[in-house]
């Protein structure tokens, strides 16, 4: 695979503080669906999962992704483990939730109860695999 993206090095015991990051995202958007705010649900996981992403990149690659593309954020997690299913799935969620990115935060239109619903759950998925992966993390 392709590294033609921009890459920023990281500490690799600092992957704590991007899996703290993804958490907290995580339980905004959780918040934000109890009182039925899909946009914010949506945004927030956008960000929680984004910063589940940089926490595996960092614990495993000591890079994390610093362009301007979040598709090539994928590539990179991708980059782990080459050909491993789990990842392969997990950066498929990464990717489903990133489709919503740009009309959730940006365009005219809002986000749908059950877009919500469907990216809290990938979400919730991805961030239960990355905390599963990272030796010794402790909530």
């Amino acid at each position: 695979m392709s590294s033609n993206f921009r890459t920023r090095d990281v500490t690799k015991s600092l992957y704590t503080n991007y899996i703290k990051r993804a958490e907290e995202c995580l339980h905004a958007a959780k918040n934000s669906f109890a009182i039925q705010e899909w946009n914010a649900v949506a945004i927030n996981v956008i960000h929680s999962c984004i910063a589940a992403c940089d926490a595996m990149c960092v614990y495993f690659l000591g890079k994390r992704h610093a362009g301007e593309s979040h598709n090539d954020a994928v590539n990179l997690f991708k980059t782990i483990k080459v050909g491993d299913e789990e990842i392969n799935t997990n950066a498929n969620r990464i990717t489903r939730i990133l489709r919503i990115k740009n009309m959730a935060e940006y365009e005219e239109r809002l986000v749908y109860k059950s877009e919500a619903e469907k990216v809290l759950k990938d979400c919730e998925r991805f961030l239960e695999y990355v905390k599963k992966e990272l030796p010794n993390y402790q909530e």
